[in-house]
């Protein structure tokens, strides 16, 4: 668990990646409220379709969060601040989990052109 765990460059480059999705992400949800005044850069990233691969990126986040209700904990519907710290941390075990798999990947594709 440590090890999966533990920051990598590759770790954070993915997840600040990622949270960068996040962020572009809240600032497109802007186009559902239309409450003044308008994000910043909300203009430069509207052509980008960075706001469905955060809802596609976030479905796992919604059906885990679907077991917390039951418990009385809303993390999708409860405070702003508890919504982002969930995504933080999801967004940082999805790298971790990503950047497993791709070395294990990278380590069997190896190992396969070693035995050629």
């Amino acid at each position: 668990m440590r090890r999966f765990l533990r920051p990598s460059w590759g770790k954070l480059g993915l997840f600040l990646f990622l949270v960068a999705i996040m962020i572009g992400g809240q600032i497109q949800a802007w186009a559902f409220s239309d409450v003044p005044p308008k994000p910043p850069l909300y203009d430069l990233l509207r052509p980008f379709p960075i706001w469905p691969l955060w809802m596609i990126l976030l479905a796992p986040l919604v059906f885990f969060s679907l077991l917390l209700e039951f418990l009385g904990i809303g993390i999708l519907g409860g405070p702003d601040w508890l919504f982002t710290m969930a995504n933080v941390v999801y967004f940082y075990l999805l790298s971790c989990l990503i950047a497993i798999a791709a070395g294990r990947g990278r380590s069997a594709w190896r190992s396969r052109e070693g035995r050629e």
